[in-house]
């Protein structure tokens, strides 16, 4: 395994553990805390990436998945804005928690599959 591969293993292993510390300490602690700022971030992120990758793409193609996955964030920013903004309730801290829960999932997913395929950069 050359040094970009540990560096990039290296760097989504700890989103994921960022991802898991913060979600236990959601579970822990009555208040909504640093999980609003993570989902708000990688909602974001992921947001501002897809808009870069559509600008550079000559052909564009939206399939439905990409739709679900958009709508998902979307909403993810919304909640994440919300929470910041107004009165947190208690199905703002359920929401939260179960972004977050799928966010982690996700990561964990796309660690086992590139380390599966031998995925050698990000982008």
């Amino acid at each position: 395994m050359s040094t970009a591969d540990k560096q990039i293993s290296a760097a989504v292993a700890l989103v994921a553990l960022i991802h898991a510390a913060i979600l236990i300490t959601a579970l822990v602690s009555p208040g909504l805390g640093a999980i609003v700022y993570l989902n708000l971030i990688v909602s974001v992120s992921l947001l501002l990436y897809w808009v870069q990758k559509q600008i550079r793409i000559q052909q564009h193609v939206v399939e439905l998945r990409e739709v679900v996955a958009l709508a998902f964030e979307t909403a993810v920013a919304g909640c994440s804005i919300y929470a910041l903004t107004g009165t947190p309730a208690r199905w703002l801290w359920v929401t939260h928690v179960v972004i977050s829960g799928v966010h982690f999932l996700a990561v964990l997913a796309f660690f086992i599959f590139m380390l599966t395929f031998r995925i050698k950069k990000l982008f």
